[in-house]
Formats: structure tokens, sequence, C-alpha cells
């Protein structure tokens, strides 16, 4: 008998955060207030994903995304054949007909892969092609002042974090500050990267991306304001660092129009708002360019962190990624998963994966 979607729901997945995240000029995070996607196909087995709603960043609300799994998705979806990957791609494809919606249909992807997974008796590891025994992680550290931010290097160091994405965009002048203090503390036992969530304009970025590899940082994400595609290709044709591309390369049309203006050196994929499907063909498209690769897991708790660590671990992803978001969050998961100067072994990651599955379905 053929195995289709029988039922698509969700639940609040409220967690408090250790301290608040801010970044660009004016976000902040306080509080994770996220969404569980469940999909139960008919043969019993259920999927588990978690969708990260950010009104600021993709307009959706832990509502919005209730309501678009509940209805529109629920309508294209119920009663479709999920027997294989290229199942779950074709829901995918059915699904570019919702708009925007990123991390609910990122999470319901994950979600049916999942699924699909527990129905055919593979490790979602397997079904998706993980192959690394281990991956390298980086942790982003908001900003704030130097005090509270130079505590929580010390806190996520001790925790086994190498690599951090420091946010900038605010005041620059007490933003490299911050990373001299850091350079000075740790020295080359920590690689530092920055954020600048689009705040730059073409001349200061000029001005600061200089300092800021001579402060030792090795990438910059996001440097211009997205719409300015052409003063991005401008600042990748000088060449003073690696960019990083995020904000300009939400889904593969967007990745494809940032390729063919050369806007980037590294993309930066997020599994939230992608899902596997979208996520893979990005993969595909970055390597055909020649350039390199990060996974993000868009500020998660330990399961989004997982399910990004799962994507991450496969061929041609080179750079490290963020999935270690859930040392910041109150949670009772977060015993499953540990770190070892900067890495994580995915032999652990598979288990924490199973075990955390197992407590969420219900």
């Amino acid at each position: 008998m053929t195995v289709t979607i029988r039922r698509l729901w969700t639940q609040p997945y409220n967690l408090q955060l250790k301290s608040a995240l801010s970044w660009g000029q004016g976000h902040r995070l306080d509080a994770l207030n996220h969404v569980l996607v469940f999909a139960e196909l008919s043969d019993g087995a259920v999927g588990v994903a978690e969708a990260t709603p950010r009104p600021s960043i993709y307009g959706e609300t832990p509502e919005s995304v209730a309501a678009i799994v509940a209805q529109d998705c629920a309508e294209m979806l119920i009663g479709q054949r999920i027997e294989s990957v290229r199942d779950i791609h074709a829901a995918q494809h059915r699904l570019t007909l919702v708009k925007n919606n990123n991390t609910a249909r990122g999470a319901l992807d994950m979600t049916l892969h999942g699924a699909l997974a527990r129905s055919t008796g593979t490790a979602l590891p397997d079904l998706i092609g993980t192959t690394a025994e281990r991956v390298r992680v980086s942790f982003i550290l908001g900003t704030g002042t130097l005090d509270s931010v130079l505590e929580e290097v010390r806190w996520v160091y001790d925790a086994g974090v190498r690599v951090l994405k420091v946010k900038v965009g605010k005041d620059f002048a007490r933003e490299t500050e911050q990373i001299q203090r850091i350079r000075q503390i740790y020295g080359p036992s920590l690689d530092l990267y920055v954020d600048a969530n689009q705040c730059y304009s073409l001349e200061d970025a000029d001005e600061y991306l200089h300092q800021l590899v001579d402060l030792g940082v090795l990438w910059c994400e996001e440097p211009l304001p997205v719409q300015q595609l052409r003063e991005r290709a401008v600042l990748r044709d000088r060449d003073l660092m690696p960019l990083i591309a995020d904000d300009s390369a939400f889904t593969l049309p967007d990745l494809e129009r940032e390729i063919a203006f050369d806007t980037f050196d590294i993309l930066n994929i997020k599994t939230a708002r992608n899902g596997y499907s979208e996520a893979a063909a990005m993969l595909h498209a970055t390597q055909s360019a020649g350039k390199g690769v990060m996974v993000g897991s868009q500020a998660g708790s330990l399961i989004g962190c997982l399910h990004a660590l799962l994507f991450a671990a496969q061929a041609g992803v080179d750079y490290p990624t963020e999935a270690t978001f859930f040392l910041k969050v109150h949670e009772d998961h977060s015993d499953l998963l540990t770190l070892d100067d900067g890495w994580v072994d995915m032999t652990q990651v598979r288990h924490a994966f199973q075990t955390l599955e197992a407590r969420l379905v219900p």
C-alpha cells in the first residue's frame, strides 16, 4: 500500500535564553518562541522539526507558522505519497506556491525527511548523506557591553567553542575594541569572523574590512544591504576578505542571482529556512560555482542545531557550522551534546538526535 501524508500539526515550543542575543541596528532576541512541526504518514511514522519564526527577518510569527501549516500546507500535502526522498522534493516543489513562510516550509521539509526515515527504518543521517565523522562548530556572539561580551566568550570557550561569529554593525570602535580584547585574552586559540547584518555602506566597508583583516578576522557576513547588488559585487571584486552570503541568498533563485553577479565567497545555508531539499540544491549549486559553504541553525534550540549538524556533515561543507546556540538556551536536553576543542563527534550527534526525537514525538 502506498505511504502518504496523513496529517500535519504544530505545537508551541517556547524556551528561555540564558542571556539575550542582540544584533544589527536594533534586533534583539530575548526568548525562543518557536514551533514544533509534526508530520504523520499513513503507516504511523512521525517526524518532527523546529520552525524558528523571525518577524524581523522573514515576517513570520509562531501564529503564522501554525496557520500556514494547518491550512495551505496541509491542503497541498495531505494524501501525497512519501516513499522516497524524491517524493519529499516533489512535496517541497508544491510548497513553492506558498510564498515566503521560509521557516514553516523548511521545518516541514525536515519533518518529512524524519518521517520517511522512520517509515523506511533508515537513520536520518544515512537518508540525507551524512558522512563526516566530526564537524567543526562556531558560536554566535551578540553585541553588548565589553564586560558582558567577554563573560559570554569565557563560558562558551569553557564549553568547548573555538570559533566565534561576532555580531557587528552598531558601533565599529566599540566592536573592534571587543575583538582586540578577545584576541589579547585567547590569542590564536579562537578563530573569529563577523556578521555585519547589512549595516555598512560601501565606503565604510572598504575601511572597516581593512581594519578587521588587521585584527585577524577571517570572514565577513553580509557587510552591505541586500538591495545594493552592484555595490556588493564591487566589494567582492576588491577582495578585501572573503564575504559570506546569508540574507542575500534565502532561496535557490536568490543564490543563482548572487552567483551570477559574483557577490560572495562563502554561502551560509540555513537548514531552518531551506529544509534539506532546497539546502541540498543550494549546496550543489555553490560547489559547482567553486565557492565555499557553511551551515547555520537560525538561533535554534538543540533539535534545530542537530538538524543543521546532520546536514553539515556532508561532503562540500568546509566551514564551521553555527550549531551551538543550544548552549545559550535553558532546556532539559542540553546534556545530550558536548563539544571537544571546537568539534562535535557525529556519533554523539546521531545518538543525541535519536534520543531527542523520541522525546519530542508524541
